[in-house]
């Protein structure tokens, strides 16, 4: 365990100016490290002026000399007390908690200052995405009031800050209960550093409801659908791209998840022989059944026997090499919607979404697309209707897609 060496210095640097006066800081050595923090002082202190000793650090000919040595006296007792509860507890004392300790006594009731500090140096590691949610979280809080005392932390001010997010900034359901989570994870930071205790923060909190509000459905429209399908991958080097557009547009076809894709087996795929190929699917998520009428999108077989496991003791229908880890495959959508100009989130549950809504708007009935999808539950009495091989045949007989080029 290395322990701090704590020193009160006047003009570290060395380095005169033409004023002659200087800044006074605590110089903190932890091993070969060294850093400085500086003692807030009425006035800078003169060569002259300072005097180096212990409670007695600046001369009485100093007009602010008892302010600034009484300054000097508390930062190094807060700093002893502090090297000696981690001593005691035999923990390593760092630059880190250090700072937040001298922070703390400096500014002991502003939470946003201590929120910005904090995002400065994270108590816990946050991703670049989620780091600017919380900078974004601040910025609100920043626009909403000048000034927020830990003092006026309850339940009444973020539900004024709910209504402000909401009416004057305009912001979503989603994105209130959001920044919602970030300002509880900065409440319970500040807890843990001492600002407030278990209690306070429960009662902040604890009967704050935010409804999220349902978020946008949304597909991707035929003419979409088209770009994706034909866009061509000529370079070897895109070989994996290409086959994440192909997954993509089995998914489409199917209402399948990518994880569905991936399990799918050989004796999941039949043959109607007035119809065509379908799959009988029972869904791992809900033990529900999935019928999904290939024949409506010709096009899907193609897809199928491009990558079908040709070896016998393999029981997936699709080869393993044609599949990514999920983080993976998603951010290859994403790539390919760069290459076609999108400015969109292409993911994977899109598909999904974009299978269901083909079938409702080209006229389709409600419980014939609960069956396709495996869905297990419909907010009408039509959930409870049987939806079989023959009931999907008869249900989409007037559902065309020939017409519309994407399959």
């Amino acid at each position: 365990m290395l322990f701090p060496r704590i020193q009160p210095v006047h003009n570290y640097r060395n380095k005169a100016n033409k004023r002659g006066l200087y800044k006074i800081h605590i110089r903190i050595c932890i091993g070969n490290v060294c850093h400085y923090f500086e003692v807030k002082v009425p006035k800078k202190v003169t060569r002259e002026e300072w005097n180096g000793k212990e409670n007695v650090w600046v001369r009485t000919i100093h007009p602010y000399h008892f302010e600034i040595n009484n300054a000097i006296t508390e930062k190094l007792a807060l700093l002893r007390e502090l090297t000696k509860r981690y001593y005691m507890a035999q923990r390593q004392l760092t630059f880190t908690i250090i700072s937040k300790e001298l922070q703390k006594n400096e500014n002991p009731a502003d939470f946003k200052l201590y929120f910005a500090q904090a995002l400065c140096d994270p108590p816990e590691a946050l991703q670049p995405a989620t780091l600017g949610r919380y900078r974004a979280a601040l910025a609100a809080l920043n626009n909403f009031k000048p000034e927020i005392l830990f003092l006026d932390l309850n339940e009444k001010l973020f539900l004024e800050l709910t209504k402000y997010l909401k009416k004057q900034m305009s912001l979503k359901g989603s994105t209130i209960a959001g920044y919602f989570n970030v300002y509880k994870k900065v409440v319970h930071w500040a807890q843990l550093d001492g600002y407030l205790t278990p209690l306070q923060e429960d009662a902040i909190f604890s009967h704050l409801h935010l409804p999220r509000g349902k978020p946008p459905k949304d597909h991707l429209d035929v003419l979409e659908i088209k770009a994706w399908k034909e866009l061509a991958f000529d370079d070897k080097n895109n070989a994996r791209l290409a086959r994440v557009r192909d997954m993509f547009l089995l998914q489409i076809y199917t209402g399948f998840y990518y994880s569905d894709l991936k399990s799918l087996l050989k004796t999941e795929l039949h043959k109607d022989p007035e119809y065509g190929y379908f799959i009988n699917r029972w869904r791992s998520k809900n033990d529900h059944l999935a019928i999904v009428p290939l024949w409506k999108f010709p096009y899907s077989m193609e897809v199928i026997k491009k990558y079908y496991s040709i070896h016998p003791s393999d029981n997936f229908l699709l080869e393993r090499e044609t599949f990514l880890a999920e983080p993976a495959y998603n951010r290859c959508l994403k790539e390919i919607a760069r290459i076609l100009g999108w400015h969109r989130n292409v993911r994977n549950k899109l598909a999904r979404q974009t299978n269901s809504q083909l079938y409702i708007r080209y006229g389709a009935k409600l419980p014939v697309v609960s069956r396709i999808m495996g869905h297990e539950r419909q907010e009408t009495t039509s959930a409870y209707f049987e939806v079989n091989l023959a009931d999907v045949i008869e249900g989409i007989k007037e559902v065309s897609f020939d017409h519309l080029g994407i399959g």
